[in-house]
């Protein structure tokens, strides 16, 4: 071929992986901006279409102009263009990590030919033209299916940030349409509900999938579909209900870290990716959640007042970009070591949840008996 022809090929798909990677960073971030309205309306009942967003001080209309994701933010300095009002730098905060996952996603998924994703056979051919040559269907869909529940789990997460209740219209959705869309789209769980040391692919399995056609969706009902979402949502009970179980039994003020809704988070993530891995989301943001709460014993419970949702939601973030480095499943190892170490993650789930509550309210106690010196010193010099 003319070196001329190969260098403008080599432009071209240049040029087709930035746009595509632009694009989707473009997505996440207008994406985001909608869940900024979500996060805010929806759990005080209002309507997240009307009225257009407006300053809450002034209460004058956003222009379109200023409601750009990240760069309306920006120009205007974070503040109103009418009363000068501060907005919150938490707006394009949100925009831009959904943006970034949104990237991120696209390249572990559509653009790596699937390479992260756990059980299921990679690609033989990666980058962004496979999209125009229509081999990454099944990726896309999982990208889009992927992208919807990650952006739920972070609004919940945010909501219970906010000390208010998760709507459950918001979790409803999410169920219906995950349940109805991974029931009838197979692709949607690459990882099947039951895995034995045979069903791991071989060396054959390997050589046939370079020539093997990954793109193609296969709408239909099928009985291993529902019996993943099955399996999904009874270890995302169990795992839910391990990990939140100190809100079970706490009878004081509700606790900022852990609030009601947060098992359904889990139930979800079960729903979408399936038994194995909501198993290792739980023990991994049972671990996370313990981890921080050591590290900020000493500092008062108003500071980082983070909700244990919040570690659920990091910990699927990281599921769902590198699950075949964080999941462990049947046929890489014996079916005895698999067991035992499945078991000591749920088990140790409840027990790093305990142990978070525990310091959080050492925590709770010690600011408490820090505001009474402190009203108590007051006192006497006022005296």
């Amino acid at each position: 071929m003319h070196p001329m022809l190969v260098y403008s090929s080599s432009i071209s798909l240049w040029g087709l992986e930035v746009f595509t990677a632009v694009w989707c960073f473009v997505m996440g971030s207008v994406i985001g901006s909608f869940l900024n309205v979500v996060i805010y309306r929806l759990p005080l009942g209002l309507n997240i279409s009307k009225p257009k967003s407006r300053c809450p001080v002034c209460e004058t209309p956003i222009q379109t102009r200023d409601n750009l994701p990240i760069i309306g933010w920006l120009l205007l300095r974070g503040k109103c263009r009418t009363c000068q009002a501060p907005i919150s730098i938490r707006y394009p905060i949100v925009e831009a990590m959904v943006g970034c996952f949104f990237l991120l996603l696209y390249f572990s998924l559509v653009h790596s030919g699937g390479r992260f994703v756990p059980y299921r056979i990679p690609n033989k051919f990666w980058g962004a033209y496979q999209i125009l040559e229509g081999h990454t269907w099944d990726l896309i869909a999982l990208d889009l299916y992927y992208c919807y529940l990650f952006v739920v789990v972070l609004a919940a997460a945010y909501i219970q940030f906010d000390r208010q209740k998760i709507p459950l219209r918001l979790l409803m959705w999410c169920f219906v349409i995950g349940f109805s869309t991974g029931l009838f789209l197979p692709e949607l769980h690459p990882v099947p509900a039951m895995i034995t040391a045979a069903a791991k692919p071989t060396a054959t399995d390997l050589i046939l999938s370079e020539v093997r056609y990954h793109g193609s969706l296969h709408w239909g009902f099928q009985g291993a579909s529902l019996m993943t979402l099955w399996w999904g949502l009874f270890y995302g009970g169990i795992v839910g209900f391990l990990y939140s179980w100190p809100l079970m039994i706490q009878k004081e003020k509700p606790s900022t870290l852990f609030q009601s809704g947060t098992s359904c988070l889990l139930i979800l993530t079960g729903l979408y990716l399936g038994w194995q891995q909501v198993v290792t989301v739980g023990f991994l943001a049972a671990f996370c959640l313990v981890c921080f709460q050591m590290v900020v014993r000493n500092r008062k419970a108003e500071h980082l007042p983070l909700p244990a949702s919040a570690f659920v939601a990091a910990v699927l973030t990281l599921q769902l970009l590198l699950g075949k480095y964080l999941t462990l499943l049947p046929g890489e190892t014996s079916t005895t070591v698999y067991m035992i170490i499945v078991g000591c993650q749920i088990i140790a789930i409840p027990i790093l949840s305990g142990l978070a509550k525990t310091i959080y309210r050492k925590r709770e106690t010690h600011s408490l008996f820090q505001e009474s010196i402190s009203v108590d010193e007051t006192s006497t010099l006022t005296e």
